[in-house]
């Protein structure tokens, strides 16, 4: 049972590794490289400036996730998790179950660090639930703030799906903070079921992660706040993506409004997950937004649009690399032991 067992464990992960690589290959051929290659010559050094901000966003991401390992702290330092989050982050935006597929594989790398399953699927949980809910604060405020700025857009069209999304995304942020604040008996905790199908295992999942998350707030809240501020610093110095390209572009745009950008396309690619590497959904949420705040030009979208796949296009090569820096880190490491 248990050889047949490890056959089919190697069996997914090469089916995962084909199906991400063959998403990877469409979103690459899709990619207009003259178009990059011509955009790259016109801002110069200054996509460095680009590259920068991201490294530095994707470094607080990191730092998030290790305050929620807690005592496995000291089994990995942040640099290390720094490539796994970079691994997993690749893996989940270019295959079709999207996070669920780039966080699994997260939690079963932290176990080559001799952290324990249970353990690592709890850090990456709540590191992905105070990643969400700072960043539901963050277009909370943005959203204000563009409101506040043009009370006309309440009366358009767009205006009444704006504040319908603005009032339900409080409403479910108040009602997770109360649910995960409450004392729950282990009695709460949901029980395995007999011969469960497959969406019944799904969601009994769903529900013992979140009881999880609810006992890591209770008995660590200190360590989750840390988290979440950190992870909202991420989302800020990753917003400043969007505001340097435009300042490079000559457009006089403010911090906040980098921020509602960043935020707003963040949305706008969740509800299409699922696609690899949401292909033409973030170039439909770059026009739109930019078209909100005033910025109608076709060269100023194309820009924006070429230049942010451009540099995923450079993350997906910095995380097949550090993929093979893991595999050697933890070869060494187990030599050592």
């Amino acid at each position: 049972m248990g050889s047949e067992l490890s056959v089919y464990v190697r069996r997914t992960k090469i089916l995962l590794f084909i199906v991400v690589l063959i998403c990877m290959i469409v979103f690459i051929w899709k990619t207009d490289f003259q178009s990059i290659k011509h955009t790259l010559a016109n801002i110069g050094f200054k996509f460095f400036y680009l590259l920068i901000i991201t490294y530095l966003a994707y470094f607080f991401g990191t730092w998030s996730w290790h305050v929620t390992l807690k005592k496995n702290r000291s089994k990995i330092s942040i640099l290390q998790l720094f490539s796994i989050r970079q691994v997993g982050e690749t893996v989940g935006q270019y295959n079709p179950t999207s996070i669920i597929g780039g966080d699994l594989l997260k939690a079963q790398m932290l176990g080559r660090y001799h952290i324990d399953q249970l353990s690592a699927i709890e850090s990456v949980a709540t590191a992905r639930i105070t990643a969400v809910l700072s960043q539901i604060l963050i277009f909370l405020i943005a959203c204000i703030y563009l409101l506040y700025n043009n009370s006309s857009l309440i009366n358009s069209r767009y205006g009444y799906v704006f504040c319908g999304l603005f009032i339900l995304l409080i409403f479910l942020k108040v009602y997770f903070f109360i649910w995960i604040s409450k004392k729950k008996n282990q009695s709460n905790r949901p029980q395995e079921l007999t011969k469960p199908n497959v969406l019944q295992t799904l969601i009994q999942k769903s529900k013992g992660l979140l009881f999880n998350i609810s006992q890591t707030y209770q008995n660590d809240p200190k360590s989750f706040w840390y988290s979440y501020l950190l992870a909202a610093i991420h989302w800020l110095i990753g917003s400043l993506e969007f505001y340097l390209i435009l300042i490079f572009l000559g457009f006089n745009v403010s911090v906040i409004q980098g921020v509602l950008l960043d935020m707003s396309v963040i949305v706008f690619k969740s509800f299409a997950a699922f696609i690899p590497g949401q292909l033409g959904i973030e170039e439909l949420g770059n026009k739109i937004m930019l078209a909100l705040i005033g910025i109608h030009s076709a060269t100023a979208w194309i820009t924006v649009s070429i230049l942010r796949r451009a540099r995923q296009i450079i993350w997906i090569g910095i995380g097949f690399i550090l993929y093979f820096f893991i595999k050697k880190d933890v070869q060494h490491a187990t030599f050592k032991a």
